[in-house]
């Protein structure tokens, strides 16, 4: 895995949680904002409460689209090791990962928990929406 942040292994394999926002479970936003936290200093909100279940996917559409500019940052075309990545499921933007470098993202799955996975894996085939810079 040439190029990858040293720091990406260090977040594999934490399970995947519903609203969770920390190493003992995370849902994508919660994975996201812990990295952006630990690796970057970032102050992003909890969003606790803000949602009840990740898999709600009408309920998280909305608060991604309200609030897309505090979670995810500013457009970017080239990203780089700590942009967020905003995927589409059933054509919604519901999803985030975070760019580790070298061609690899950092997500959570549920049933799985958190993986490194290609950007240019068949599963994640036109689902990328954007990449984004927090600031």
């Amino acid at each position: 895995m040439t190029g990858v942040a040293p720091w990406a292994k260090e977040y594999v394999g934490i399970p995947f949680a519903s609203g969770g926002r920390d190493r003992s479970g995370a849902d994508c936003y919660g994975l996201a904002r812990l990295v952006r936290v630990e690796q970057f200093g970032d102050n992003l909100p909890l969003l606790s409460g803000d949602y009840a279940d990740a898999d709600n996917f009408t309920e998280t559409e909305a608060l991604m689209r309200a609030r897309r500019p505090l979670l995810a940052g500013v457009p970017v075309e080239n990203p780089e090791a700590g942009d967020v990545c905003v995927l589409k499921f059933h054509g919604l933007p519901v999803h985030l990962g975070i760019c580790v470098g070298g061609g690899w993202m950092l997500h959570t799955l549920k049933g799985t928990g958190s993986v490194l996975q290609r950007i240019s894996d068949p599963h994640l085939a036109g689902r990328v929406e954007g990449w984004y810079r927090v600031n």
